[in-house]
């Protein structure tokens, strides 16, 4: 009984994927195709290799934030605002689970990113692993929320977009305690978990929250 629970939740992941057609791979294009020329474009640019490796962290923090949210929103959009909803509340509580374990397959890919970046070019950002968990978290945890809440997936996207590009470019005094992105390169240990564990822990409560929401709307 348990080894068919377990199948039917791979299934479900897998065929729910599989359904997305080619925009399935749009992670993968930004991850390893677009990050590779942002970073080399960036030491042509400068030609430094410090100014490279800042540059390189700083699109890590915009690129797999905004990007986690890709397979769980479009993936699951039709558990989210279509007819699914129904059909599997018929026989499941939810769809948590399986959100969670794709996107820790997607931050999965980052870790191979960071490694790829580690063996081939020497630049090493598993320091601040944490940081790139939590943002990433963070828009995948604020996306579904909303998501549950308003059932349509094209305002937390809108949302998230705007939100990208304020982080990208704000520069306001006052508004930083909003801005997740680092913009500089921690120096401390204490740099790498202040004050992002705050943040974690906070969308980490938020999302099982909104999922019980989702659960009896």
């Amino acid at each position: 009984m348990r080894a068919e629970k377990h199948i039917g939740f791979i299934k479900l992941i897998r065929l729910t994927l599989n359904g997305m057609g080619k925009i399935y791979f749009v992670p993968y294009l930004f991850l390893f195709i677009f990050m590779p020329i942002a970073s080399y474009a960036d030491y042509i640019k400068s030609s430094s290799v410090d100014f490279c490796y800042f540059s390189t962290y700083v699109w890590l923090q915009v690129i797999c934030p905004f990007i986690s949210i890709w397979w769980t929103l479009f993936g699951f959009r039709e558990y989210i605002e279509g007819s699914g909803r129904e059909a599997l509340l018929v026989y499941k509580r939810g769809i948590l689970p399986e959100l969670i374990t794709v996107f820790l397959f997607y931050f999965l890919h980052i870790v191979v990113l960071l490694a790829l970046y580690n063996f081939i070019v020497g630049f090493n950002y598993f320091g601040y692993i944490f940081i790139y968990f939590t943002q990433s978290f963070a828009f995948f945890a604020f996306s579904l929320s909303l998501a549950f809440i308003v059932r349509n997936i094209s305002i937390p996207f809108i949302i998230c977009i705007i939100y990208e590009i304020f982080c990208m470019g704000a520069k306001a005094t006052g508004l930083d305690f909003i801005n997740m992105l680092s913009p500089n390169i921690p120096s401390e240990p204490s740099g790498v978990f202040f004050p992002y564990v705050y943040i974690l822990a906070a969308f980490i409560i938020l999302l099982p929250i909104c999922h019980l929401r989702y659960n009896k709307l």
